[in-house]
């Protein structure tokens, strides 16, 4: 029995030292240089290349690297076994810290002020109105999100697909998508990488926003159709675009966002995990596995979460 780790471009010396420190009888392999493919039982995988799950017959269990598990269910001929992803508090509370200051920086100008510096000008100017916020996605990270918000004075809305009940905020579901954003002065982008929510954002989702709106996006680049983005801003229909994800990472260099003056760009860095936290997570679930346990933080195949 192995664990085989499909983590293709990274350099896994310390995650496999973890590994190994926490399950020492365990043999741990690294694709694509597996030794015994028929041994290997658990399957821990971030953006595995296509058809590279598919040789482990005997695999029981899949385990994301990551509290998303998008770029495993992208593909066709997946074992038939339960996918389980990482829940990190931390997460939560870097994202929501994340989307806070950036709320805050917009509202008081401090990308002008920066620049103001470099040419020694002194303009003050009075902050930005608006304190209407809506959070596209309740689950751990959006209803953190929300709270710190609301602790911080803004006037929190969540839209999601099923309607939660979240203290302090205004909660819609999946038919309310016009009501949950049109008076928005700040549209925050949560929502998990489905074929759903593929292109989610895009020129009708963008015309029932009001004029002014600002975008930010830490969940997945494909969730925002990146011309419709584009024209909305060209138009100032968009005010500012806060992008912390891509349709392509790292963003190519030639991209119109890297110049445009109406978007801040931050390179996948809104909530990082911690590999010692998620490692603990990963080998749990390994151990509930081999003692026919249930597994924590299973994953809905056919939401996508």
């Amino acid at each position: 029995m192995s664990i085989l780790l499909v983590i293709p471009n990274r350099n896994l010396d310390k995650l496999i030292a973890k590994f190994q420190n926490l399950l020492p009888n365990t043999t741990i392999e690294v694709w694509p240089n597996v030794k015994e493919p028929q041994e290997v039982e658990y399957i821990v995988a971030w953006q595995p290349p296509k058809g590279s799950l598919a040789p482990y017959t005997n695999c029981k269990a899949i385990a994301s690297f990551g509290a998303g598990v998008d770029s495993i269910l992208q593909y066709d001929g997946l074992p038939d076994v339960p996918i389980t992803r990482i829940v990190d508090e931390n997460l939560a509370k870097d994202m929501s810290r994340y989307v806070l200051t950036h709320i805050l920086a917009y509202q008081h100008r401090l990308e002008t002020y920066f620049k103001q510096q470099i040419k020694r000008e002194w303009k003050p100017k009075r902050a930005r109105a608006g304190n209407k916020v809506t959070i596209l996605g309740a689950g751990q990270l959006g209803s953190a999100c929300a709270n710190l918000l609301h602790l911080n004075g803004f006037d929190v809305s969540v839209w999601s697909r099923t309607k939660k009940s979240l203290a302090n905020v205004n909660c819609y579901g999946s038919d309310q998508l016009t009501d949950a954003i049109q008076d928005a002065d700040y549209i925050v982008c949560l929502l998990p990488a489905t074929k759903e929510t593929t292109h989610f954002i895009n020129h009708d989702f963008l015309a029932k926003a009001k004029e002014g709106v600002v975008l930010i996006n830490v969940a997945r680049g494909n969730i925002v159709e990146e011309q419709s983005l584009l024209k909305a801003l060209s138009i100032n229909h968009v005010a500012h675009a806060i992008l912390d994800v891509f349709s392509v990472e790292p963003l190519p260099k030639s991209h119109a966002f890297w110049q445009h003056a109406c978007v801040t760009i931050t390179p996948h860095c809104s909530a990082l995990s911690n590999v010692d936290t998620v490692t603990q997570q990963l080998c749990e679930n390994y151990l509930r596995l081999m003692q026919n346990q249930p597994l924590l933080n299973v994953v809905n195949k056919d939401l996508g979460y």
